[in-house]
């Protein structure tokens, strides 16, 4: 009787064995029903200028207000010059959804902002993933809102930096009477002669007036001196012939 009892309990512990197998975790794990979509945004400046320039995401108008959105610390780019940043989506639901990006101006003179506003549509739809489960997948396109017609090649912006030439100062002049010269046409000619006593050319030598005086009295006084001279002579040899 006792093997009779070990034989039915041998074929009960057998169905047990086989149950608690069945119920056991699968450790393979089905694609996530879920995907996340890229938007990717360049910036680009003409000039140089280290300014950092915001992009933002937002609904679109007609979209659904509780349609998924990037997470809060990435609802807004700071993009320089050729930086390109991104906004991500997590998606859990097939759909289209609608966003705006725009650029939002600063006050920075003489920079121009490129205002330009895109539409993006993210198209979500079903897939099958490679362990065969369904999941999804999505796809971007953006538009200019401008010319909804017309699929943009990427979503970009390019600013320009275009502050004022400065002016040189003017060169200060060290010869102010040759720029006077030149303009009334004096400058380059043979200076002007300036009579002065007696006829004589002036120059740029001074002789005082009291010697020149002087100097002629003398030659004055010389000369009539010397005739004087001549004139007794001559009598006197006059008066031995």
């Amino acid at each position: 009787m006792n093997q009779a009892i070990r034989k039915l309990s041998g074929l009960l512990v057998l169905p047990v064995l086989l149950a608690a197998l069945l119920l056991l975790p699968v450790s393979a794990k089905a694609e996530e029903y879920a995907c996340d979509a890229a938007i990717p945004v360049t910036m680009q400046l003409n000039g140089t200028h280290s300014e950092k320039f915001e992009v933002t995401i937002e609904c679109a108008e007609n979209a659904d207000e509780n349609q998924p959105m990037p997470a809060a610390d990435n609802q807004a780019l700071m993009l320089a010059d050729e930086e390109q940043g991104c906004f991500t989506i997590h998606y859990t639901e097939p759909g289209d959804y609608f966003y705006i990006v725009r650029q939002t101006a600063g006050g920075t003179a003489y920079m121009s902002y490129d205002l330009t506003v895109y539409e993006i549509q993210v198209q979500v739809t079903n897939a099958t993933a490679a362990d065969g489960s369904t999941t999804l997948k999505a796809q971007v396109v953006a538009n200019d809102v401008e010319n909804p017609d017309a699929k943009a090649a990427e979503v970009s912006f390019l600013n320009t930096f275009a502050p004022p030439t400065p002016t040189p100062a003017p060169a200060i002049d060290e010869h102010p009477d040759i720029a006077e010269g030149i303009a009334n046409g004096t400058w380059g000619g043979a200076p002007t002669a300036t009579p002065g006593l007696l006829g004589i050319p002036q120059t740029s030598d001074s002789l005082p007036l009291t010697a020149l005086v002087v100097v002629l009295v003398v030659a004055a006084a010389a000369i009539v001196a010397l005739v004087i001279l001549r004139k007794r002579s001559d009598k006197k040899e006059d008066g031995q012939q």
